[in-house]
């Protein structure tokens, strides 16, 4: 009876040897399992909406990357979208294949599994190819600000603009220390109020005189409806570009005044031959 208890007693405690050893693997289980649900994820995040960015893109062997000017980033350029634009632009470019051009895009990131790698990386999804800028590189686009700046307009809804009386295109000015607004519109003299931030511009109690002309009243009036409707800015280089919402609705470039220009609304217009 003793042999037989002692092996009993052996095979017991054998039996709960084993199960302590067990119950140990799996409490070490779960406790991988913990520090596993706590690792810090490490894909990039994916930026919310549209931005617009401008930077250098290259393209070569089937493959696009852009660097960003701003933040000097660089992300591959997903085949979807506007790229089919962004790479026929490139293409017309004239230049070596996988030299660096400068590029204005609008876009996003998104995060996507990285090419012969384990993770996942950025990418640039181009949703709308703005335009290139050849021989210009990111240190010799200086942005110009938005502020203090003679803004002489280009475009109106996608429409060149003529200039109707000699000398004299319309143009934009802001004043922060007064949040004024002024400029000419190709006839009269406009005037009023803005709100900026650094992606926002709202134009607020806007007056202009009531000359009348032989040319130009229906441009000037598109310009006006224009600054009613927008919304938002942009700046590329010495470029200015306003928005109503997504769209576009006039155009400037950034130049000199000159000596038929009056610097404020409330100056008078000097004779040419005045001193």
């Amino acid at each position: 009876m003793m042999a037989f208890r002692s092996v009993r007693s052996l095979a017991l405690g054998a039996l709960l040897v084993g199960l302590a050893a067990l119950g140990g693997c799996k409490k070490g289980k779960d406790a991988n399992t913990a520090v596993a649900a706590v690792e810090p994820r490490r894909d990039p995040p994916a930026p919310s909406g549209t931005i617009s960015l401008q930077g250098m893109y290259t393209y070569m062997a089937d493959a696009g990357l852009f660097v960003d000017c701003a933040t000097r980033e660089q992300w591959p350029v997903a085949t979807e979208g506007d790229n089919a634009n962004l790479e026929r632009a490139y293409g017309k470019a004239k230049i070596e294949p996988g030299s660096p051009l400068l590029v204005t895009v609008e876009g996003r990131l998104e995060p996507r599994p990285k090419v012969d790698r384990r993770g996942k990386e950025n990418n640039l999804i181009v949703e709308r190819f703005v335009r290139t800028w050849p021989r210009e590189t990111c240190g010799s686009m200086t942005k110009v600000a938005l502020e203090n700046t003679r803004w002489a307009l280009l475009e109106i809804r996608g429409e060149t603009i003529t200039v109707t009386v000699k000398d004299r295109a319309p143009y934009l000015e802001l004043n922060p220390s007064k949040r004024s607004a002024y400029g000419f519109g190709g006839c009269n003299r406009f005037f009023g109020t803005y709100e900026a931030t650094e992606r926002t511009l709202k134009f607020e109690a806007m007056g202009a005189t009531r000359m009348a002309c032989p040319d130009g009243m229906d441009q000037e009036q598109t310009l006006f409806r224009a600054m009613d409707a927008t919304t938002r800015y942009e700046i590329h280089g010495s470029k200015l570009v306003l928005f109503a919402g997504d769209t576009a609705v006039a155009r400037f470039e950034a130049r000199e005044r000159t000596d038929s220009e009056p610097s404020s609304p409330e100056e008078p217009q000097r004779p040419a031959n005045t001193p």
